[in-house]
């Protein structure tokens, strides 16, 4: 149990440098895109290269930070349901939906990651300005859904083992 204990913390430090990466990558796209603004609009001169940038920042932030942000369980949660359900059904609905949720992104991982591979293989090219090599692209979704779907079920285990624990605690308590 040592290991996976270690394993854990790697994976939350690798998965907060994603997460600041990501924010990294938000303020040079917002200085990026406001340089932009200012050469195209009072010099008549636009850098090319920006609207290509930020639309691979968009993506690259996306798949950098998911996981982060469902480690914080700070995702936007449709809730009008749930909460009308028991605690026991709430940790019942958390389980199910997180291991839908890495069952959905560890198949993205897989496929995406085949089509990185072939991309790479082949050596296509975006079809945009600077002809940046499509793997590169791409290459952020297979390994931000594999952090996902390994921080989706994270999540299962832990209301899971909640979940164990208040069953525990039932049996035991007069």
């Amino acid at each position: 149990m040592r290991w996976l204990k270690k394993t854990g913390i790697i994976f939350d430090r690798i998965t907060v440098g994603m997460a600041w990466a990501a924010g990294v990558l938000l303020a040079f796209a917002t200085i990026a895109v406001c340089t932009d603004v200012v050469f195209r609009y009072f010099f008549n001169r636009p850098v090319a290269w920006v609207l290509e940038i930020s639309e691979y920042i968009l993506l690259y932030m996306t798949f950098m930070a998911a996981a982060w942000v469902l480690r914080d369980d700070a995702h936007i949660k449709v809730d009008l349901l749930v909460n009308r359900l028991s605690p026991r059904g709430q940790a019942l609905m958390s389980i199910v939906t997180s291991v839908i949720g890495a069952f959905v992104m560890l198949i993205l991982a897989w496929f995406g990651g085949r089509v990185t591979l072939d991309f790479y293989r082949r050596g296509v090219p975006t079809l945009e300005y600077l002809k940046t090599p499509e793997y590169l692209v791409l290459m952020i979704i297979p390994i931000g859904s594999f952090f996902l779907g390994v921080q989706f079920l994270r999540r299962a285990h832990k209301y899971l083992r909640s979940r164990r624990l208040k069953k525990a605690e039932e049996s035991v308590s007069p």
